[in-house]
């Protein structure tokens, strides 16, 4: 996969995906090898992890939903967006909710991304874990 990500990330039509408005709205992740985002150990997820971008509010916000017991839970992160330059952002995350329960991020949780690809319908991100990101539009 990482092969043929690189093949790909190569092909990038976009400059400065940042600063396109193609890169906001819902996109689906359908491939990451971040083994916290897959939620390893955790709760079972129902359904796709859904990532909300929205560069004029310099925001994101992951959500998805996951099985408490018998019960179907929402759970999201969102986070503040500082771009570094066309397509590296700095991210701060700012609060976590699951179900009816939220508090906010501790001031440590911080990383980075990437934008290495996007188009139309495909967008590819690099983490500063190391981790990949294969995400589509809703």
């Amino acid at each position: 996969m990482q092969t043929l990500f690189a093949e790909l990330e190569a092909l990038n039509p976009t400059l400065n995906p940042l600063k396109k408005a193609s890169v906001n709205g819902d996109w689906s992740l359908d491939y990451t090898t971040s083994d916290t985002i897959l939620g390893k150990g955790g709760f079972p997820r129902i359904g796709p992890i859904i990532q909300n971008i929205d560069t004029t509010t310099l925001s994101a916000k992951n959500s998805e939903t996951v099985q408490y017991v018998l019960f179907p839970v929402p759970r999201s992160i969102s986070a503040e967006l500082s771009p570094v330059n066309g397509k590296l952002t700095d991210v701060k995350f700012k609060r976590f909710q699951l179900g009816p329960i939220g508090f906010d991020a501790p001031d440590s949780f911080r990383g980075s991304l990437d934008i290495t690809y996007l188009d139309q319908d495909v967008r590819l991100t690099r983490g500063d874990k190391g981790n990949i990101f294969v995400l589509t539009r809703m």
